[in-house]
Parts: C-alpha cells; sequence; structure tokens
C-alpha cells in the first residue's frame, strides 16, 4: 500500500529518505512535492517523489527509491499512477534517469513510460540523463488504471 505523507514534517522525511538513496540528489531537494511512502514488514521499502508540476501544461514528474525489490505491487503502481493522473489532473507524467541506471529505465519501459529523450552531461560531465513520459491517454489504455 502507498501512504502518502499526512503532514510536513511526513513529508519531508519521506523527500529525505528519496534523496539519500537517489546518487543525484543528495544533498538536493525535490522543492514542492508530494510524497509517499510504501511500507512492508514494518519498514519503509520505497519512496515516491511526485514534484515539478506545470500546472498551464499539467505536467508532473514521478522520481522512486527504494530499497531494494518487492515495493512495487500492482496495488501500488494503481495508486502512484491514480494520484498523478487523476487526483493531481496530470496529462504528462515524465522522469529523469541516469544513463547508467538500465534497471531503471527497464522498469519505466515495462510500466509503459515511452522514451522521449537524452538529455547529455544532466547530471554532470559524461553523465546523461533519459526521458520517459506516458500521456493520461496511454495510463487510460494500460492494465494501471
Amino acid at each position: 500500500m502507498l501512504i502518502w505523507a499526512a503532514t510536513p514534517e511526513e513529508g519531508a522525511m519521506l523527500e529525505q529518505w528519496a534523496v539519500d538513496r537517489i546518487p543525484y540528489m543528495r544533498g538536493g531537494s525535490f522543492g514542492p512535492c508530494i510524497c509517499g511512502g510504501v511500507v512492508r514488514d514494518g519498514a519503509l521499502r520505497a519512496v515516491v517523489v511526485f514534484s515539478e508540476w506545470q500546472p498551464e501544461y499539467r505536467t508532473l514528474q514521478a522520481s522512486i527509491a527504494s530499497d531494494g525489490p518487492g515495493w512495487a505491487t500492482r496495488g501500488v503502481l494503481r495508486e502512484m499512477f491514480r494520484y498523478a493522473f487523476v487526483t493531481a489532473g496530470a496529462y504528462l507524467l515524465w522522469s529523469s534517469i541516469r544513463a547508467d541506471n538500465e534497471e531503471a529505465i527497464e522498469f519505466n519501459r515495462r510500466l509503459g513510460f515511452r522514451r522521449d529523450a537524452v538529455l547529455r552531461h544532466r547530471y554532470g560531465k559524461g553523465k546523461h540523463a533519459v526521458i520517459t513520459s506516458m500521456t493520461r491517454g496511454a495510463w487510460l489504455r494500460s492494465q494501471w488504471r
């Protein structure tokens, strides 16, 4: 189950947990964001962070940090997409992934994200970003609605 932060303090704690596990985020911040956590066997196993909301264009960035496999159940993923496309009202959900993180790129592909672009040197010299996205229409046709 994906549990949304109920207070600003919970949100800050979840954001920090994610920042600590995403290499290019260390020492940084997502800025204004909404966070949810996945708890399994009494431990926080993953955090999803929605940030970079652009209301005029209805675009939203998703970032996910985890401590390993097993957190991404069908229910968690459906709740994650429901938040983005129904609660937030996004038209486009996008993600930025380091190009050398092949596991995360493949995970996004299996979820239905399309590979849109490569941003050269986005995370420093020689460290490129792969941008992936899913539209509301693609979500409506997917298994995650």
